[in-house]
């Protein structure tokens, strides 16, 4: 028997290898566009995770004491250090790319989306000290939004607005005492010339002009705080016995006196009135002041006073706000006294009585506005003392809570009279505030960094420096990755060697930013 012979076998085989290769190669491709894509989106979440690793070494002491996050960007030298965070963006990023495995988890698991860095450096970073210190304000506001609703903050941003009437106030009231006594001492000169002219007349053989026998001598209310204003404020308001602190930092090195780094990222200042009070909050929080603070770990006892005046002594700063707090109760009391038609009345004659003894009856009223001036600043006085002893004083006084009298206002100030204490009033911090709301963010700004500085110093940390504290960066970082399944296509080889991915990516600390 023969057997039956086919020649169609080879052929066909030779087909189908053909048709198997281009349907290979095809697939091979495919699976590379799949690949790169998930190359590109897998470098995405490596260039976050790499940041995300810088940004987590912020520093601790900031954090620890004021609640803020802030990356030094000078790793405790005198400049920023931009090698130390590209080689850490770059070594963070290699560790993720490649992961060493177990030789025997690598059996069974096979990682398509090796890649390395080819390059990663920072081309943008904000600093806390830019913008007059806005970023660093931002991040202060971040940190107190979880402690201070927004209903709470509507109640104290009322109060603090009063402090802008306040010293307006009080400016109207030093022009009117100022005028009034102007007017007082001109008349007095003039009777004093019309005397001398009849002593003149008289010595000429002239007859002599009858004059009225004089009354027993009217107390002037603005002699009395003319005298005053010589003497030392502080002298005359703390509590006898009570000591100043003598601490001092040099000035020359704050913020405000010297060359600050620069950053170079855009940023867009805002923020409403929510954002001011939950700013003062922080500082209220963070920091001390004259009868609550003060410690060994502090540069200056009175931080707060410093932020408001910007001294270097302590002593000098609480003379500065102790001078403002005056002035900020002598506006509030010079209000009160607008409506209390009592004391005007007892202020008018006073006033009426005075101008009858140097000529000027017509000039009354003006004389009363200027003895209300001086009495609203000696019972500021009174209310400081109050204050400055860890009482309270409520912002618009009534009747009964006034503690000076016209008649005897020397007396009153020569002892320790103190003014009534309120219990529904506020303290000397709750004033300190109201004067801080007057200080621009600037100052603001710059002096609690100086006093973070500070204390950083105080605590062995000489370099630190804020203008040296990051707060946001942007960066390009490249990564690159061998073709995989590509290489096995042997129809048409690619021309691409190596895949590369760069984008610029950007991290900070602010939500907001």
């Amino acid at each position: 028997m023969c057997k039956k012979k086919s020649g169609l076998q080879g052929s066909i085989t030779v087909f189908a290898s053909l048709s198997l290769l281009l349907v290979a190669s095809f697939l091979l491709v495919l699976l590379e566009a799949a690949r790169v894509k998930g190359l590109d989106a897998y470098g995405r979440m490596q260039r976050t995770n790499a940041m995300e690793a810088v940004f987590s070494e912020y520093d601790r002491d900031l954090f620890e004491q004021y609640g803020i996050f802030l990356l030094d960007g000078s790793y405790g030298e005198q400049d920023l250090q931009f090698s130390q965070i590209n080689g850490r963006l770059q070594s963070v990023s290699q560790k993720n790319l490649r992961p060493v495995i177990p030789a025997q988890t690598w059996r069974s698991v096979q990682n398509f989306y090796q890649m390395d860095v080819a390059d990663a450096s920072v081309t943008n970073y904000l600093l806390a000290t830019d913008y007059d210190g806005d970023p660093f304000r931002r991040m202060a506001v971040e940190s107190m939004k979880a402690q201070y609703p927004a209903e709470l903050a509507q109640e104290l941003y009322e109060s603090l607005q009063s402090a802008d009437q306040a010293m307006t106030k009080a400016q109207q009231s030093r022009s009117a005492m100022d005028q009034a006594q102007e007017n007082i001492e001109t008349a007095k000169e003039a009777q004093a010339a019309a005397a001398k002219a009849a002593s003149d007349e008289s010595a000429d053989g002239q007859p002599d002009t009858p004059t009225e026998t004089a009354g027993p001598p009217i107390e002037n209310p603005m002699d009395v705080v003319k005298a005053v204003k010589d003497t030392d404020i502080l002298t005359l308001v703390l509590p006898r016995g009570s000591s100043v602190s003598a601490k001092e930092i040099r000035g020359k090195e704050t913020l405000e006196h010297r060359s600050l780094l620069q950053g170079n990222e855009p940023w867009q200042k805002g923020g409403g009135w929510y954002e001011a009070v939950l700013y003062h909050q922080f500082l209220q929080t963070c920091f001390g002041c004259y009868g609550n603070g003060g410690s060994g770990d502090d540069a200056l006892d009175y931080e707060l006073e410093y932020i408001q005046s910007g001294k270097q002594t302590d002593r000098e700063n609480l003379k500065s706000v102790v001078g403002q707090l005056l002035l900020l109760r002598e506006g509030a009391n010079f209000m009160y006294l607008q409506t209390d038609v009592a004391k005007q009345e007892e202020a008018y004659g006073v006033a009426t009585a005075l101008a009858a003894t140097v000529g000027i009856a017509p000039a009354a009223g003006l004389i009363a506005q200027g003895i209300l001036a001086a009495w609203a600043y000696v019972e500021s006085i009174l209310d400081v003392r109050t204050l400055l002893a860890g009482g309270k004083i409520a912002w618009i006084k009534t009747a009964e809570s006034w503690s000076s009298s016209l008649s005897g206002l020397g007396e009153l100030l020569a002892g320790n009279s103190r003014a009534k204490e309120q219990a529904e009033g506020e303290d000397y911090q709750g004033y300190l505030q109201k004067l801080l709301w007057l200080k621009s963010e600037r100052a603001l700004n710059y002096r609690a960094m100086d006093l973070m500085e500070l204390c950083a110093e105080v605590n062995g940390r000489e370099s630190m420096r804020m203008d040296a504290m990051i707060l946001a960066l942007r960066a390009d970082i490249s990564y690159e990755a061998e073709p995989l399944f590509s290489k096995m296509v042997t129809i048409q080889k690619l021309k691409a060697d190596r895949w590369e991915f760069s984008e610029s990516v950007s991290y900070s600390y602010c939500s907001s930013q």
